[in-house]
């Protein structure tokens, strides 16, 4: 299963962002080794929003997009894994489609890179300080990622998605455990059909979706440069459509629990 062929061919951009939140290494190893975590949000907030990178990793436009996921809505606690123990080599592999679906496939399989157990370990983090509830969001190829977390029959995940996915289709989100909130751009394909193709679950909330024609593949995360006008309107929009359903589904959640 490919990624979008835009997720081969756009290199991340040079914006500038001063970060609002900290590094910090997670309380649980992962396979015996120490593990970082980004985490950035209010720290009362009991919302608790696990974040998956695209596979650049971390880049000035990737902090901004979940700095201002944490701000928004009434404030969640966000936590954005290292998902790749090394520098991620994606920007230098652009347009060698084959190297760099081999070097994500060696270091960010959601099983045999024990990414499942990392974000176990953050979620794990973040109710140590509070947090109740949680939702994962991705970005691009941490969308699928986030998709298959959801999927895990102990999945603690009220909500899943993100901006621009790859790898997201109907079979990926097959055993979903939680609604979708899914962002797309002109470089995906139409996801209408996979956000209806998760309705005969009958989710307390339906799952939504946005589409912006005028996007490309990659602009909520490290190929985003948002001092373009259009891009950052989008990405706020994107914001807040992701918020919202986060707080969404947490409100539903704890009115069905009352």
């Amino acid at each position: 299963m490919a990624f979008v062929e835009a997720c081969c061919n756009t290199p991340p951009t040079n914006a500038e962002w001063v970060n609002k939140g900290v590094d910090k290494v997670l309380l649980t190893k992962v396979n015996g080794e120490d593990r970082l975590t980004y985490r950035t949000g209010p720290k009362d907030s009991k919302r608790g929003i696990i974040g998956v990178h695209d596979i650049f990793g971390f880049h000035p436009t990737t902090y901004q997009f979940f700095d201002r996921l944490a701000l928004a809505k009434g404030g969640f606690q966000v936590s954005v894994p290292h998902m790749f123990k090394e520098p991620s080599p994606a920007a230098e592999l652009m347009g060698n489609r084959t190297a760099l679906m081999e070097w994500v496939s060696q270091h960010g399989d959601y099983k045999n890179s024990h990414l499942d157990a990392l974000i176990r370990a953050a979620v794990q983090d973040l109710r140590a300080d509070g947090c109740t509830s949680f939702s994962i969001i991705g970005q691009c190829w941490g969308t699928w990622i986030a998709v298959q977390a959801a999927s895990e029959e102990d999945s603690v995940f009220l909500a899943v998605g993100g901006p621009h996915p790859s790898r997201t289709t109907i079979e990926t989100v097959k055993d979903v455990r939680c609604p979708l909130v899914i962002v797309a751009t002109k470089d995906e394909d139409d996801m209408i059909p996979v956000v209806e193709s998760v309705k005969h679950k009958n989710f307390a909330v339906e799952s939504v979706h946005k589409r912006f024609d005028n996007m490309h593949h990659g602009f909520c995360g490290g190929r985003g440069d948002w001092s373009d006008p259009e891009q950052f309107k989008a990405a706020l929009e994107t914001i807040d459509i992701i918020a919202g359903y986060c707080g969404k589904v947490v409100e539903v959640s704890e009115q069905q629990n009352k």
